[in-house]
């Protein structure tokens, strides 16, 4: 496929797939399904969403849009706001926990040979 037109209004809005996800949707914008080698995903957080702590083999480059939120990576914590972005490599543990308002980020993973989600009973305070 040499490009691929759409509108997020179109793409299908999923629960986040991760245990003990809040709140939390996904919505798969540009995927191998048309020829790329990575993907881009839309999330949004309801207000108090939670997508917990978890672990997986492909990286990723989160940029939030709209709202902020708690970010939990490996051991420390940062909050994130409208034009942030934060890198997470493979193997890296991370949560993410929404504020008041509705929260949007953006989200670019390469596809890895193992692409599961471990979840890992840590909070993120």
């Amino acid at each position: 496929m040499d490009y691929y037109l759409s509108n997020i209004s179109k793409v299908e809005k999923q629960q986040v797939p991760i245990r003990g996800s809040k709140g939390a949707y996904i919505q798969w914008l540009v995927t191998k399904n048309e020829g790329a080698h990575y993907a881009v995903r839309r999330f949004t957080l309801e207000p108090n969403g939670v997508i917990p702590m978890h672990v997986h083999k492909y990286q990723e480059t989160v940029i939030i849009v709209k709202g902020k939120c708690k970010v939990c990576v490996a051991d420390k914590t940062y909050e994130l706001k409208e034009g942030d972005y934060i890198f997470i490599d493979g193997g890296v543990k991370h949560a993410f926990v929404n504020y008041d308002k509705e929260l949007e980020f953006f989200c670019i993973i390469d596809y890895a040979e193992d692409m599961s989600i471990q979840t890992i009973d840590e909070k993120c305070d």
